[in-house]
């Protein structure tokens, strides 16, 4: 798996509400989260099949 997926998720720092997904590396799955719209880190999908694509072994 990609090196990103084992960053912690981030949030942002705007306003927005944008639904997301991230790969927590402790229990090998995608979650939700709420995306703020900007200041993002690479472990961050659109879906949860994109996540699972990339990151879940």
């Amino acid at each position: 798996r990609p090196r990103f997926c084992e960053l912690a998720p981030s949030a942002g720092s705007c306003f927005g509400f944008v639904s997301s997904y991230y790969y927590n590396r402790y229990s090998n799955t995608c979650h939700s989260f709420t995306y703020s719209g900007c200041g993002k880190n690479a472990n961050r999908f659109r879906t949860i099949d994109e996540c699972n694509r990339t990151c879940v072994v």
